[in-house]
């Protein structure tokens, strides 16, 4: 091992240590990830003014989108490798442990429980070489890329493909595999390190598409004190139910990242909510249906559009379970799939106690997990052919389009049975 990189690991050890005696240091939205004051030191717990040795850039919002150094402080050269310096099985930094997704922790969750994002996986030495496994040695059958390569949305653009489709408001016109945009995929994709506000730290533009911000006049605020607008919230113990502010300290804050305590959107706006901020990348999976390509052999959009689009038809999201009350009533009361609850004594409203009610939404982490999946897919779930009945039972497929576990909770199509209960 080089001097350099002796000197590199001790000063990222050290910084690793203060991370590790500031016990606020690691929530997602406080310690280096918001609720900056101005006397803030958490601004060294990652950065370099002078001296730092990290080559990883960021693009200026200028109009030549000139490249800038982001000033890290550690040898990584990508992002995914800089979060994972604490968000891993070996960092010091975080006990939310993303590889393997589990929760390493005692005091915001249950300790070595599964995190509700899920697991990104890792490969392990002594099995299959490119599968990626979680904690508990499952592979992973699905997950969102976090390592800077690029994909693209299931669903993006207009019509769920690149083409000619220039509408999207990334202008990212890529075509890839028959999906969206093609989208450079890594922690900074969907999470800002600095704090947002959103739940989790979620970006407040995707893409250049607005899923949350701060509007200092609309709402009441000032330009010195804009008002949050965010389009995730959650139930969980002191969550400011109106987003996080700019430069204020949530001290009553308890995140949970074990158990599930979605809120509905804010205002009951239902374009908004975590499925909300998930359709500024999938931008046509909000509507019921929409004319899309989802590169299953059903149809295409040409890029001349002189074909028919083919008219696809989604599971409404962002709706409250009343909606379909017939001839039994679906209210989930105990279910391991987790709903957005709304307001009153049953959501447990600033206490973190939620409870499922039938006026609470169904939404994209419903069904979904945020970064990876284990569960696995047989019989109908996996074949492989739209146009051929065929049954596969490798387990580890999927149908079309994604022609994987998509991120589902559970096995199969058990995430269909909870709700329906056929």
């Amino acid at each position: 091992m080089t001097a350099k990189k002796i000197a590199t690991l001790l000063v990222l050890a050290a910084t690793v240590l203060a991370v590790v005696l500031v016990p606020s240091i690691a929530l997602a939205n406080m310690g280096p990830h918001g609720g900056y004051i101005s006397n803030t030191e958490a601004c060294a717990g990652c950065h370099r003014a002078h001296t730092a040795p990290s080559s990883v850039t960021w693009v200026g919002n200028d109009t030549a989108k000139s490249v800038k150094s982001a000033l890290l402080l550690s040898d990584a050269t990508t992002v995914y490798q800089f979060c994972l310096a604490c968000h891993d099985s070996t960092g010091q930094g975080a006990d939310t442990n993303v590889t393997d997704g589990i929760y390493e922790g005692t005091q915001y969750g249950t300790k070595g429980a599964t995190l509700l994002g899920g697991a990104f996986g890792r490969e392990d030495p002594n099995k299959t070489k490119g599968v990626l496994y979680d904690a508990k040695n499952n592979p992973v059958t699905s997950s969102h890329l976090m390592n800077g390569q690029s994909w693209g949305a299931w669903g993006g653009g207009t019509f769920g493909s690149t083409a000619t489709d220039t509408a999207h408001a990334s202008g990212n016109v890529v075509g890839l595999l028959g999906t969206g945009d093609k989208i450079v995929m890594d922690c900074g994709t969907c999470h800002d390190p600095h704090g947002s506000s959103n739940y989790r730290i979620l970006k407040d533009v995707v893409y250049g598409v607005a899923v949350g911000g701060y509007d200092p006049i609309n709402n009441g605020g000032t330009a010195t004190s804009p008002t949050p607008t965010p389009f995730v919230i959650s139930r969980e113990k002191g969550f400011p139910q109106g987003g996080f502010a700019l430069h204020t300290q949530y001290t009553a804050y308890e995140p949970n990242y074990t158990s599930a305590k979605y809120a509905i959107a804010p205002s009951s706006n239902e374009l908004k909510g975590m499925s909300g901020w998930c359709t500024g990348c999938h931008t046509t999976y909000m509507t019921k249906t929409s004319q899309y390509d989802a590169g299953d052999g059903f149809g295409f959009v040409s890029a001349d559009a002189s074909s028919t689009p083919v008219i696809r038809h989604r599971h409404p999201i962002n709706v409250p379970l009343t909606n379909f009350v017939g001839v039994r009533a679906l209210v989930v009361t105990d279910s391991i799939l987790p709903l957005a609850h709304g307001d009153g004594a049953s959501a447990g409203v600033g206490t973190g106690v939620v409870a499922n009610t039938d006026a609470d939404w169904i939404e994209c982490l419903t069904c979904h997990n945020a970064h990876g999946a284990s569960t696995v897919m047989t019989g109908w779930a996996n074949v492989a052919d739209p146009a051929n009945d065929l049954r596969v039972n490798t387990g580890l497929g999927g149908v079309p389009p994604t022609n994987d576990s998509a991120l589902l909770k559970l096995d199969n199509r058990g995430v269909c049975e909870t709700c329906h209960n056929k």
